[in-house]
């Protein structure tokens, strides 16, 4: 007869971990992909202020939003986590369950289930593990899990 699995572990939700998270979850682009908006910005505010003969405040408009979305290019990390250390959530510790039927994470505000059976995708990296189901994408940092759970949690996935 087969034992029930259980793994019960705590993280808190530091900087550290918050880092951690936008850097595994946010796909790897280009300058040219990331700034291309910016870029087009620039282009059209340059051609309305040069060659057509538009109001030129609605010109350097476009300018200075084609500067306002380089910034935000730019600075998206910082901003991110700027806005993850100001939530409530910040520097709270969650209980995280592993079991059979799926991972259960418990923290003062926020507690939720994510069953095996509606994870779609499991992408795993050096430092954690991005699951994929109907209500978005979770993240969970290797750093609190045994190699045992990992290879539990890829086996409950992949079946």
């Amino acid at each position: 007869m087969n034992t029930p699995f259980q793994f019960n572990t705590s993280f808190k939700l530091d900087k550290a971990h918050f880092a951690q998270c936008f850097d595994d979850s946010v796909p790897e682009r280009t300058a040219v992909q990331k700034y291309r908006n910016a870029a087009i910005l620039a282009v059209v505010g340059v051609l309305l202020l040069l060659v057509v003969g538009t109001n030129q405040y609605a010109a350097f408009f476009v300018v200075a939003l084609a500067a306002v979305e380089a910034l935000s290019v730019y600075y998206k990390r910082t901003w991110w986590l700027w806005r993850q250390m100001l939530s409530k959530a910040y520097n709270h510790n969650v209980d995280l369950i592993v079991d059979d039927e799926g991972i259960t994470t418990k923290s003062f505000h926020v507690n939720s289930q994510l069953n095996f059976v509606d994870v779609t995708d499991l992408k795993q990296s050096e430092t954690g593990l991005m699951l994929t189901h109907k209500a978005g994408v979770s993240y969970i940092s290797k750093h609190c899990l045994s190699d045992e759970v990992i290879s539990f949690i890829t086996d409950k996935v992949a079946s």
